[in-house]
């Protein structure tokens, strides 16, 4: 595209190019003032508007759909808004009533059993039998043979000691027998004496051959009490030979095999009881002060222990035996060890299972329960007011369980409490129900598995 000073060029090219008539005057335009620059004419307007026709159409459509929509704008009809109607919301309610209830404080703990052993043989041989019982998850009850070691060696031993404990007994006869001989020669010997038939050293003589004899059977007496101490010993060892359940018990962590050599030293097992099996919770330190000042003390309190399968919970009855013997403040509360009652030999429950421990609150008298959903925050509920809108309450929850929560001021019998939540929720919210207000259900006692 031409820029417009080359335009002004080409003009003043052309006007040099035309022939001027010399005898017409004609003044010398070198000496005029702007004499050398070209004058545009109505051509030089056309070419321009030849190059800019494009843009100038596009201009003009743009300002033509601007004011199309401006009319628009302000000829457009007034529309009148519907008034929405105001939303009501539907909600739960269960009507507050005044009644005794005891809760229950629910804790989690794990089974352990009350005594465990390492089962290690009291002597030492070669495993001549290991019972089928012997192996990790048996089950086994008191006086059962868990394993015998070869009873050769012990066997001989008692055999060889009965017979050094015969012969020292027949020693003991013989030694008795000259015991005897002495004593009349020393008695004859005395009378003789004082009859002085016989000098002082014969007398003498005879009895110090008494005192000898006396002596040899005091020894050898003394023999056959450590002979008679190593035969039970030895028979002691021998019925050794055959190891026992000392109580019943569930097996674990065997090691021992036929053949095995084992030494006093070595563990073959650990047993670990099957009655008395306990579970050791921590009760938060304000449920222990509850508990402790309810008079009915926490030692021998009842409990519960239920274990759950699944879908499936075993309830077993206990009993509160023990409170640890040091409070640590790291643990925030107070550790009791709750002793299951029964022996679960047969039963499925064994140590290491994760179970939950119920222990019965402090009573309460004229509470409200509510279910968990009807409380906001830590102390607000929300009731039915007129023309049914909501209304919020401050409360005194006196006590919590996993299925209620217990108030004790700050609801009338009556009142209407909300328990649908909903994130809207708020005094003046105008609410329907769902159905006739209900009553708080107690919870269902679960089964009992002894």
């Amino acid at each position: 595209m031409d820029t417009l000073d080359t335009s002004f060029r080409r003009e003043a090219a052309q006007t040099v190019a035309t022939p001027v008539d010399p005898a017409v005057a004609t003044p010398d335009r070198r000496r005029m003032p702007g004499a050398n620059m070209p004058r545009p004419g109505f051509g030089w307007v056309g070419r321009q508007l030849k190059r800019w026709r494009r843009g100038l159409v596009a201009i003009g459509i743009i300002l033509l759909g601007i004011l199309g929509m401006a009319t628009l704008i302000a000829t457009k009809p007034e529309v009148t808004r519907e008034a929405r109607p105001e939303r009501v919301w539907t909600v739960d309610t269960v009507t507050a009533a005044r009644s005794d209830h005891r809760p229950e404080i629910r804790l989690l703990g794990a089974v352990d059993a009350g005594r465990t052993a390492e089962l290690r043989p009291l002597v030492g041989g070669t495993v001549k039998s290991v019972s089928p019982a012997l192996k990790d998850g048996g089950v086994v009850k008191a006086g059962d043979p868990l394993m015998v070691i070869e009873p050769l060696d012990y066997e001989l031993i008692v055999a060889e000691t009965e017979a050094s404990l015969d012969q020292a007994r027949a020693r003991l006869d013989e030694l008795r027998a000259n015991l005897q001989v002495r004593q009349r020669d020393a008695a004859r010997a005395a009378e003789l004496f004082k009859k002085g038939t016989i000098p002082a050293p014969r007398f003498e003589e005879a009895e110090n051959a008494q005192r000898v004899e006396e002596a040899r059977v005091r020894q050898q007496e003394a023999q056959i009490a450590q002979l008679e101490a190593k035969l039970t010993k030895a028979q002691t060892d021998l019925a050794r030979t055959e190891l026992r359940a000392p109580f019943d018990a569930f097996v674990g962590r065997v090691n021992a095999e036929e053949g095995m050599r084992v030494s006093q030293a070595d563990r073959v097992a650990v047993l670990s009881g099957a009655e008395g099996l306990e579970a050791a919770v921590n009760l938060p330190t304000d449920a222990y002060g509850r508990l402790v000042s309810d008079g009915e003390g926490i030692v021998g309190r009842p409990a519960r222990v239920v274990w759950r399968l699944g879908n499936t919970e075993l309830t077993y009855p206990a009993r509160v035996e023990r409170v640890v013997d040091r409070i640590t403040t790291a643990a925030g509360g107070v550790t009791l060890y709750v002793r299951l009652e029964g022996n679960f030999i047969e039963a499925p429950l064994r140590p290491g299972a994760f179970v939950d421990v119920v222990v019965p609150d402090r009573s309460y008298t004229a509470v409200v329960q509510l279910p968990p959903t009807a409380l906001h925050g830590e102390d607000t509920v929300y009731v039915v007011g007129p023309e049914d809108r909501l209304q919020s309450r401050t409360v005194e929850v006196v006590a919590r369980d996993n299925g209620a929560i217990y108030v004790g001021k700050g609801l009338e019998p009556g009142d209407r409490v909300v328990t649908t939540r909903f994130q809207e929720i708020a005094p003046g919210l105008k609410v329907g129900f769902r159905g006739a207000p209900t009553e708080p259900a107690p919870a269902a006692e679960p089964k009992q598995e002894g």
